[in-house]
């Protein structure tokens, strides 16, 4: 998960680098009244949090990816104002303020015990919380996209299907129902609520 991580973060500075990210700092997108600028900055904040973690406890029990995520949407407002902060601290140059950020992730993921970390909201086996960030990085870099339309997606095959089976497990552990998605980036936007649903579990973050 640490390298799929990876790659998906080198494919979002990548995707920002070709497309002048200062340019378009203050284009609106889907989400409210959240800026390009802001989802940019929101990425950074996304994994940077990986840096903080410390080592879980034993005796304590691992929240699930679904559980984890449950907390965003009450989160909403701590989260706008964390993204506004690391925008802040981004500065002028914010693909370097990135790149530091990943460096500094990165390194502290080496560091990480292989089998539990305690997160923000929990302990976590390492993998489902490398996942959380995966997710992030996905649903947010397909938001950036939709915003822009330039270029080809920054969102890379692997990772999208990933992040399609960890929301189809997280759907499954809130309904009892199983999903196959025949469509992976349809069904993280659904799941995402990016597209209206009358399915009364989505979304689910």
């Amino acid at each position: 998960m640490e390298e799929l991580l990876r790659r998906q973060w080198e494919s979002l500075l990548a995707w920002l680098d070709q497309i002048d990210v200062e340019k378009y700092s203050e284009i609106s997108t889907d989400l409210g009244d959240w800026t390009v600028g802001d989802l940019v900055a929101h990425l950074g904040l996304s994994l940077s949090l990986a840096a903080d973690v410390g080592e879980a406890p034993t005796d304590v029990d691992a929240l699930s990816i679904g559980q984890y995520v449950a907390a965003y949407p009450p989160a909403a407002d701590e989260i706008a104002a964390m993204t506004q902060q690391t925008r802040a601290a981004l500065g002028p140059d914010v693909l370097g303020g990135l790149r530091q950020i990943g460096e500094r992730v990165w390194q502290a993921v080496a560091r990480y015990d292989q089998a539990r970390v305690l997160a923000r909201r929990g302990a976590m086996r390492t993998s489902d919380y490398l996942a959380t960030r995966l997710i992030e990085l996905v649903v947010h870099g397909d938001d950036l996209w939709r915003a822009l339309r330039l270029g080809t997606t920054p969102v890379i095959p692997e990772a999208l299907r990933t992040v399609s089976t960890a929301l189809a497990d997280v759907y499954h552990e809130r309904t009892g129902m199983v999903l196959d998605p025949p469509d992976d980036l349809a069904w993280v936007r659904d799941a995402c609520g990016r597209v209206p649903s009358d399915d009364p579990a989505l979304p689910l973050l």
